[in-house]
């Protein structure tokens, strides 16, 4: 009896040991959990974009409209520009959203056809005057572009078919 006893006594104690020797390699951490919702980004658009009137003298060209709020456009050797008093302007977007947070600008249309009838230009090479950061939750963006002129371009008002220039922002 005395030796069950021993045992039981001798079997506990060395049970102990593994079990204390096990919490002194166990370590435990927590972590907090946290979120933040910020203003969700919004694209509206204000205005489109008009290259104005122009004439092409038969040869291949084109005409760069720059992305900012003066109209400001420069046609090839092969274009000659009409009054500037016209209606030339890029086209112009507000970006809303969380303030001071940083965004991208992408066009989901790299090029859009213009038409007249059976007749097309494109129109590509996308410029903005973004900063693409939401400084005091807004901006205001212009859009600019290229339009390219055959040499053979018919004469007549041209204007996309479709939905036209698709613009999208995003957060960084």
């Amino acid at each position: 009896m005395k030796k069950t006893t021993l045992l039981k006594i001798l079997f506990l104690a060395v049970f102990s040991n593994i079990l204390g020797a096990q919490g002194i390699v166990k370590a435990t951490a927590r972590s907090t959990a946290s979120a933040t919702i910020v203003t969700p980004i919004k694209i509206a658009k204000n205005s489109d974009l008009n290259f104005g009137t122009f004439v092409a003298k038969g040869g291949v060209g084109n005409v760069v409209l720059g992305a900012g709020n003066t109209g400001s456009r420069k046609g090839s050797s092969n274009i000659t520009m009409a009054s500037e008093s016209e209606k030339v302007a890029a086209a112009v977007f507000t970006v809303t959203g969380q303030g001071d947070a940083a965004y991208s600008i992408t066009f989901l249309t790299n090029d859009i056809l213009v038409y007249n009838g059976s007749e097309s230009m494109v129109v590509d090479e996308f410029t903005t005057s973004a900063s693409k950061v939401l400084s005091d939750g807004m901006e205001i963006v212009y859009l600019g572009a290229t339009v390219h002129v055959s040499a053979v371009q018919a004469v007549g008002a041209y204007t996309n078919l479709g939905s036209g220039i698709e613009v999208v922002v995003n957060y960084n």
